[in-house]
């Protein structure tokens, strides 16, 4: 037989799942309408759950990707996850956040709202809220950047398109140019230049124009 796991609680209708008591009524309807306003900008999911208990061998990471998951199934979700028991808090972004945005950011939103919900100096209150209003916050941002990041590749590309058609009327004919030269040189290559045919009359009587010598022998030393 299988082992058992316990079931999930159903996915709060307002994104927040409380079982600890922590928030007070009045922080709880506040980051309530927070979250709601945070998934409509960023058009994605958004939770926090705080537990008191967790299943032996489950830590407040591993529940944090198992709820997100429960709850958000494939869509983008970000959850934040608070272990009363330890003081302890997880993120977990779906894989469009790690697409999204730089993962070193995203790492060090992790980092922080554990320095956060750490500071035993604030209640258990303010800390959960201060923490879960600075994922808020710095998602926010890096949205932000990112959609200005695409209005200026955006931008640019228009000019660039506009440029190509003109682009490849000059490649082509700076193309053809060079096809013209090159023809010409080869054709300029392949020419041969000859001797013009003369005719040359008789020199001194010689039949080839001093081309033969004569020599004449005589018996004068001859006793």
């Amino acid at each position: 037989m299988g082992g058992w796991s316990p079931a999930l609680a159903a996915p709060p209708p307002d994104g927040i799942l409380d079982e600890t008591r922590a928030l007070s009524p009045e922080t709880h309807r506040v980051l309530s309408e927070e979250l709601k306003q945070f998934s409509q900008a960023l058009k994605c999911d958004a939770w926090l759950k705080a537990t008191s208990f967790m299943p032996s061998g489950t830590t407040v990471r591993r529940q944090a990707q198992t709820s997100r998951r429960e709850w958000s199934a494939m869509r983008p979700a970000v959850l934040m996850a608070y272990d009363r028991a330890s003081n302890s808090n997880a993120m977990s972004f779906s894989p469009d956040f790690w697409e999204r945005y730089p993962a070193a950011e995203l790492v060090e939103i992790m980092q922080e709202t554990r320095r956060i919900q750490a500071d035993t100096k604030l209640t258990l209150d303010e800390r959960i809220a201060l923490a879960t209003r600075y994922w808020i916050d710095r998602l926010r941002s890096m949205e932000s950047v990112r959609l200005k990041q695409s209005l200026w590749l955006q931008r640019g590309e228009k000019p660039f398109a506009l440029a190509m058609p003109a682009f490849l009327v000059g490649g082509a004919v700076c193309a053809a140019l060079l096809g013209w030269v090159s023809r010409r040189r080869s054709a300029r290559a392949e020419r041969r230049f000859l001797f013009p045919e003369v005719q040359v009359g008789m020199r001194f009587g010689a039949a080839y124009g001093g081309g033969v010598t004569s020599e004449i022998k005589t018996n004068a030393g001859a006793q």
